[in-house]
């Protein structure tokens, strides 16, 4: 993103600020509860994300040529590797023999040994050695090998579809946000590794809690609060997707700087929402990514938090504290909202209401669920940004 555009965005977010609002949808929205917890919606859910573009991890994962990452997508096991030309490949991580995991971890390794019986396979995922032959005479080398999945890298990330028939296309997926991402760098940042929440609650009541920050004054009062502005948010569409920038306490600060001595990022958080399961958080030091999966059941989500930095962390004190700041907003995101959200869960499955109520201050929450709603009504995700205008007249 260039200057000019943030510039712009910390105007609108001053705006709000000084104003005490926030971008507003044209209406309320209503939500069906069983949205949350029906078990016919649930395999919906799961069937529209195996069809979507799966973004799995930063592209600094994968350095150099010969390196490997393994991931679990939707309780599947990838195995990603970057090959000598230096393209990235995608695998079922699954032996063809009785299944193992043939690789776990990240690192580099040009040959991937299952640990149940040896078999042997290069980072291109053929077959390339099996004890016993002679047990197997329909298996072929370098003809058979892992099950591989569309892949690719693109504005910092690595993606995967989990159909292997798929035509993977990030480009046409991501539209006009591409660009943007890519402008960020964080996928070339440092990865601070993954810390997972297996959690007893709907994967969209995940997806929600980072879709608004109206609830930060009393969820958040003691962390994210005492930094950013409650119920004060800038929104745009990008299609499926939409971004949402939260600006911080020090905002109004600006209020008596010339712009040219603007430093936006010193007073704003920028947040993506990728369709249909991606958050992306950027600040000036950290690159979130939270990858929310369903789980088995309507009541049960897999959240894989990630973090990247710019800084070096060659130096000790500044690795830890960079560890430090990761581990505060995992623990934040697990103690508070997650862990709140988790009474709603239980009240959506005892039918007490019938449905939610979504407020024209929280526009990020809304289109997130019209969104997932139209990709569910068609094979083919359609949405006109210009639909969703948001009025910005002060309330």
């Amino acid at each position: 993103m260039d200057r000019d555009q943030l510039i712009d965005l910390t105007r609108r977010a001053l705006k709000l600020a000084r104003d005490k609002t926030t971008d507003l949808a044209p209406s309320e929205h209503v939500v069906d509860a069983r949205d949350y917890t029906s078990a016919e919606r649930h395999e919906r859910d799961k069937a529209m994300l195996i069809t979507s573009p799966q973004l799995v991890g930063y592209v600094s994962e994968l350095p150099e040529a010969g390196s490997y990452c393994t991931k679990t997508v939707m309780g599947r096991s990838i195995l990603l590797t970057r090959t000598s030309d230096g393209s990235v490949h995608a695998f079922d991580n699954v032996c063809l023999h009785r299944q193992s995991q043939v690789a776990s971890g990240c690192g580099t390794a040009k040959r991937f040994t299952c640990p149940y019986h040896a078999w042997t396979y290069d980072n291109t995922g053929r077959l390339v050695a099996v004890p016993g032959r002679e047990g197997f005479p329909g298996i072929g080398l370098k003809s058979d090998g892992l099950t591989e999945l569309p892949a690719t890298e693109f504005a910092g990330f690595l993606w995967i579809s989990l159909d292997r028939t798929a035509t993977l296309d990030v480009a046409a997926h991501l539209g006009p946000l591409a660009a943007e991402l890519d402008s960020w760098n964080i996928g070339r940042w440092s990865p601070l590794g993954e810390k997972v929440l297996d959690s007893p609650i709907n994967w969209k009541l995940a997806v929600d809690t980072f879709s608004e920050n109206y609830h930060f004054a009393t969820v958040h009062r003691q962390t994210f609060a005492t930094i950013a502005r409650s119920n004060c948010t800038v929104f745009d569409a990008f299609g499926p997707h939409h971004r949402l920038i939260f600006p911080l306490n020090s905002i109004l600060d600006l209020e008596n700087v010339p712009e040219e001595q603007w430093d936006p990022f010193q007073n704003l958080v920028v947040i993506y929402a990728l369709f249909p399961n991606i958050v992306l958080s950027v600040t000036i030091a950290n690159g979130e990514l939270f990858r929310i999966y369903p789980g088995d059941r309507p009541g049960r989500s897999i959240t894989v938090h990630q973090n990247s930095t710019p800084l070096d962390l060659s130096d000790e004190s500044v690795a830890a504290g960079a560890q430090a700041v990761f581990e505060y907003a995992h623990a934040t995101v697990r103690d508070e909202d997650y862990r709140l959200v988790e009474g709603l869960q239980a009240n959506l499955e005892s039918g007490a209401r019938d449905h939610l109520l979504f407020g024209r201050n929280e526009p990020g929450l809304q289109h997130r669920h019209i969104s997932w709603a139209q990709a569910l009504a068609s094979p083919v995700v359609e949405i006109d940004a210009s639909a969703e205008k948001i009025d910005e007249t002060p309330r």
